[in-house]
């Protein structure tokens, strides 16, 4: 009797331990399924609609962070190069000739080597030669405003032509390097005009190149731009000229005079025409000539002869306003870009 009931209890015994084993190992199923259930839902749960567009939010503002270089100075050199190939090592640069062709092709490589991608617009003079335009740009902030800067790849006949205009086509490369990448509101857009000068014997038409390039621009492009400065003869003299012409100019001369004369520079405000920035301001947009002059409003006397030769040119007074011009143009506010393009 003993011996069976010890048979009994070992049996009842073994029983409860199976129980108990398949107890735990229910429970361990159900706490699996809670920590999986825990997992899907809280861990790896789909993020909702407004979550992912919260998310796809933050990555869009990251990806319009930019960052923007520092303004630099001019480089004096560099613009003593550039004049230097312009004016001596091919000379005079009459419209429509391979001189002018060789130079603008000279430019363009120069553009390129900053890493601007630069268009070359030729068009046909009333002889049935070609002439070119170059254009490039730096983008702004925003994509409402326009601010252009020119110079004239051609010189007259026999003109090595270093001041007119070697000069402003060395400023237009040294305002595209100094500038790019910089933060400013406006497009800077770097024009090259060929074939400024009044053509043929006759001296006329004129601004065949700036005026060709101005017909190419649809309105709703014309109504981007808040001024238009074209630099042209400005390696002479100590006074600084701000030419303006058309009913939409003045306020843009004003406000260069006043840029530059925060400078230290002696700066005026005239009217004229007889540069690249005349169709523009004809077009009612705010156009202007800036020019350097010698004492008294006079103009440098070797322009259009043989004299006009590197070594009475200066890239130092070429660089006061690339400078200017750099320091004006990203100053440009939101204020001033609408109220420019109000006309």
């Amino acid at each position: 009797m003993a011996k069976n009931r010890q048979v009994r209890k070992k049996r009842k015994s073994t029983r409860r331990s199976r129980w108990i084993l398949v107890g735990l190992f229910f429970l361990g199923l159900v706490i699996g399924a809670a920590a999986g259930f825990y997992i899907h839902y809280y861990v790896l749960k789909p993020k909702s609609t407004s979550e992912e567009k919260k998310t796809e939010a933050k990555e869009a503002a990251a990806k319009k962070k930019k960052e923007y270089a520092e303004p630099q100075a001019a480089d004096p050199a560099r613009v003593q190069s550039a004049m230097a190939y312009l004016s001596e090592q091919i000379g005079p640069r009459v419209e429509g000739t391979q001189a002018e062709l060789t130079a603008a092709t000279y430019l363009k490589g120069e553009l390129e080597k900053m890493g601007y991608e630069v268009g070359w617009i030729e068009f046909t003079l009333p002889n049935g030669n070609k002439s070119v335009d170059l254009v490039t740009a730096d983008a702004g902030t925003s994509d409402k405003y326009t601010f252009l800067v020119s110079g004239h790849i051609d010189s007259r006949s026999g003109s090595p032509g270093a001041n007119d205009d070697a000069s402003g086509c060395a400023a237009v490369l040294e305002l595209a390097r100094t500038a790019k990448g910089t933060r400013h509101l406006t497009e800077i857009r770097f024009l090259l005009f060929g074939s400024e000068e009044d053509f043929g014997p006759q001296r006329n038409p004129k601004r065949i190149g700036s005026t060709y390039y101005l017909g190419t621009q649809p309105p709703e492009e014309r109504a981007k731009i808040v001024g238009m400065v074209s630099a042209d003869m400005i390696a002479v003299g100590p006074e600084v000229h701000f030419r303006d012409w058309g009913a939409a100019s003045p306020g843009l001369a004003q406000s260069l005079v006043a840029a530059a004369q925060k400078k230290g520079l002696n700066a005026y405000q005239n009217p004229g025409e007889a540069s690249d920035h005349e169709p523009f301001g004809l077009a009612g947009i705010p156009a202007v000539w800036m020019e350097r002059m010698l004492p008294g409003g006079k103009p440098d006397p070797a322009v259009h002869t043989a004299s006009d030769s590197l070594a009475h040119a200066s890239s130092s007074l070429v660089c006061e306003l690339v400078d200017l011009l750099r320091d004006y143009i990203l100053d440009l506010d939101e204020e001033y870009c609408k109220a420019a393009v109000a006309r």
